[in-house]
């Protein structure tokens, strides 16, 4: 065979085969099979052989290329959404301290329900005590979901 373009692609971009799709691999298996049997064919079908390895090898080889756009796409989407989590936990925690300064600077920060604080936008799990930005939430009922509210000092 002349020039086998898949290889030459694997090793541009250093792709590992056993980490590729199992077709992929399975054609590349039955690629390395049929270059095998070149030497043992006779002229007249060396031709047919040369023509199969040639159709496979640029399978594979577009498989390769669409594997390696999807993994593109792939880690776009993924970086992009790490950097918007990043960003809505910012908003949140912003969102939240506005909400809680709020509560104290109208004094309704001693008896607070839980239902109230959700109903507010106070998404975060509340334990018994819990800080969000420079306040902290303390439960002060056992038996209700009742908190207080109290800017913690620096």
């Amino acid at each position: 065979m002349k020039k086998i373009t898949y290889k030459a692609y694997i090793d541009k971009h250093a792709l590992d085969i056993s980490l590729l799709p199992s077709d992929v691999q399975d054609k590349i298996g039955v690629f390395k099979k049929m270059l095998e049997l070149e030497e043992d064919v006779q002229a007249q079908d060396a031709q047919e052989l040369e023509n199969q390895l040639q159709i496979l090898d640029t399978e594979i080889l577009t498989d390769l290329k669409d594997i390696k756009k999807l993994h593109k796409i792939y880690h776009r989407d993924v970086s992009q959404e790490k950097e918007t989590s990043l960003g809505s936990n910012t908003q949140k925690k912003r969102h939240s301290d506005d909400i809680l300064s709020r509560l104290i600077e109208e004094k309704k920060h001693l008896n607070v329900s839980r239902s109230t604080l959700r109903t507010l936008g106070i998404t975060t799990p509340l334990s018994k005590v819990t800080i969000i930005g420079k306040y902290c939430i303390t439960r002060t009922s056992f038996l209700t979901y009742r908190y207080r509210i109290a800017l913690v000092s620096n």
